[in-house]
C-alpha cells in the first residue's frame, strides 16, 4: 500500500526544514512510521572528496552502497529522467511499511500541499493557485480559504497532518 503523502513548499529560507524539525517528532510520537524526501538543487552531493566512497564514484560506478553503523545509504548516478522524479524515487528506494511521506519541495507534484511562508520573504504564495494547497503556515494573514497556522505551531501542524491520515487527537 502506498502511504499518504504531504509536500511541504515555500521559497528558500522560509523554515521548512525548521518546521518539519519541530512538527515531525509529533507525529513519530504517537506511533505513525514516517519516511521523508527532500527535494535538492542540481549540484547537490552527499559524499565528501576525503571518503572512499567519493573516490570509488569517481571510477565510473553507477551506484554506490555504504553500509554501517546501523544505516545504509544509496547514492545513485541516474541520468534518467524518470529515476529523478518523486515516484521514481520512491518506486526506486521507497519503504513499503511507511504510514506517512512527508515531501519537502517538489512544489510541482500534484500532492497536498502545506505552505511555508514568511513576509520577510515574500507576503505572496507560491501556490496561491494551486488546487492541492491544504494549509498554510505563515507570519502573515493569507488569502486562500484553507486552515492557516502560524510558524511556531508545530502541535497544530502535527494535529492537521495526523487528521488527514485519520489518526485520532491524543
Amino acid at each position: 500500500m502506498k502511504a499518504p503523502r504531504i509536500a511541504f513548499v515555500g521559497r528558500h529560507n522560509s523554515g521548512k526544514t525548521t518546521l518539519l524539525v519541530a512538527v515531525l517528532p509529533l507525529i513519530v510520537a504517537r506511533g505513525i512510521r514516517v519516511g521523508y524526501v527532500k527535494h535538492a538543487h542540481a549540484g547537490f552531493e552527499i559524499d565528501r572528496p576525503q571518503k572512499d566512497s567519493y573516490r570509488v564514484r569517481r571510477t565510473g560506478v553507477v551506484q554506490t552502497i555504504v553500509v554501517g553503523g546501523g544505516q545504509i545509504a544509496v547514492i545513485d548516478d541516474s541520468r534518467r529522467a524518470d529515476e529523478l522524479t518523486l515516484d521514481g524515487a520512491m518506486t526506486a528506494y521507497g519503504r513499503d511499511d511507511l504510514d506517512l511521506l512527508v515531501v519537502e519541495g517538489f512544489k510541482a507534484e500534484p500532492l497536498p500541499k502545506i505552505e511555508v511562508a514568511r513576509a520577510a520573504l515574500s507576503t505572496e504564495l507560491l501556490c496561491a493557485d494551486d488546487r492541492n494547497l491544504v494549509a498554510t503556515v505563515t507570519d502573515f494573514a493569507v488569502r486562500p480559504a484553507v486552515p492557516q497556522f502560524d510558524l511556531d505551531d508545530a502541535a497544530g501542524v502535527a494535529g492537521f497532518i495526523l487528521s488527514r491520515i485519520g489518526v485520532p487527537a491524543a
